[in-house]
Parts: structure tokens; sequence; C-alpha cells
């Protein structure tokens, strides 16, 4: 009987944050980071059948994470500054450990940029989303780069500020 694609919608949609931030620890560039990552989730729902469920799910994601990132590097000319087999397992555990902080630190985040005005979520977009470089930023703002970069600064602090604030909360109801 085929397993229930619910369930791993459900499974997938909480592994997908962790997995992006595996991936790009692995590649170290967004965009090789989403190309590997739409490969991830291709194979995860091919091989969804093969998954043990009396395992948990992020270590398994994680694994054929790390074998998909290898072949994509192979299948590239450029192979130097990859981290060792060693190195990459032991990012996947250490993933697998930090997930439940890690999960909670994503929430607090959230909630804290939709505080921020979209002017300033634009901005961030522009930097962590679209990989834009302060300079493209500066020339399509028509700001100048020490302005860009201390409004990003201005949002970094109040993000960090603001999720610390709400985590301590959370801590100590």
């Amino acid at each position: 009987m085929a397993k229930d694609r619910a369930e791993f919608m459900r499974l997938y949609l909480q592994a997908q944050a962790p997995l992006r931030s595996y991936l790009y620890s692995l590649l170290g560039r967004r965009d090789e980071m989403e190309e590997v990552f739409q490969e991830v989730s291709v194979v995860l729902w091919e091989e969804f059948e093969k998954y043990d469920e009396t395992r948990p799910f992020l270590p398994w994601v994680l694994g054929i994470a790390r074998n998909q990132a290898a072949r994509w590097r192979r299948s590239r000319a450029r192979t130097a500054g990859w981290l060792d087999a060693a190195v990459e397992a032991q990012l996947a555990r250490s993933f697998v450990e930090l997930e439940d902080e890690l999960a909670g630190r994503r929430l607090a985040l959230a909630h804290c940029m939709e505080r921020l005005g979209q002017r300033a979520r634009e901005l961030l977009a522009l930097r962590y989303e679209r990989g834009l470089s302060l300079q493209e930023i500066a020339l399509r703002e028509q700001r100048s780069v020490n302005a860009v970069n201390k409004a990003l600064a201005k949002i970094r602090h109040f993000l960090a500020e603001c999720t610390e604030l709400l985590l301590r909360a959370e801590a100590h109801p």
C-alpha cells in the first residue's frame, strides 16, 4: 500500500528549513543550494515509499541531501574546496541535534519580520533572498552603499533583539 502523501507533505514541510540550511552549508552559494534543493525534493518524493517511519525523518532527509550534493558536485568541473565526507556527516548530525532550537528561532524571526515595515522587508529580500550585493542594491535604490549597509545593519539589529526577547519570554513565561 502506498504511503500517505499527506504524511510526506507534513514531514517535508517541517524539514525544508533545516534542509536548505544544510545544503547551503555544504555548497556555500544560494543558487547552487536552490538547484540541489529542488533535486533533493524530487528524490524525497520518489523515495518516500522506502522511508522507515520508525526512524526520524530529518536524518533520512539530510542523508539524501548529502548524497545529492555529492552527486551534483561530481557533475561540476569545480571540485576544490568541498568539505570532507566526515565533516559533512557531522554537519548533518549537528543539524538534527539543533533543529528544535532552530525551529523556535525561525518562528520568532518570522514573527519579528512581520513587525518590519514593507521597505525594510524589501531591502532584506534584495540582499538575502535575491543575493544582490550592497552595490547592486544601492544602484537599484538610488542610495549610497553606506546608506544601504547602515539600513541593513539597523534591520538586522532589530531582528536580533526582537528574536532574543521573544525567545526569552517563551523560556520564562
